[in-house]
């Protein structure tokens, strides 16, 4: 019986993780567009949609430069 589930190998987890960077982006964008015509239009504004986008992308590029630095933290040596 063919498995339905696998574990994926690390080029297949590099393709879904730049789709879903992408992804974000898209809607982070659209949603960025949306409320800045909404906002020319009714003249309301900052819209809840608008607070979550800016969250989402606070959350998303805090973790990833705290995520960085740490992967790429140099340790040094004690130099006698």
């Amino acid at each position: 019986m063919k498995k339905i589930l696998r574990k994926a190998d690390e080029m297949e987890m590099a393709i879904n993780l730049k789709a879903a960077r992408y992804a974000f982006g898209f809607l982070e964008i659209a949603l960025m567009i949306y409320c800045i015509v909404q906002r020319i239009a009714t003249g309301v504004f900052p819209s809840p949609v608008f607070i979550f986008g800016v969250l989402g992308m606070v959350i998303y590029y805090g973790i990833k430069l705290y995520e960085t630095r740490r992967m790429t933290e140099v340790v040094e040596e004690d130099e006698e």
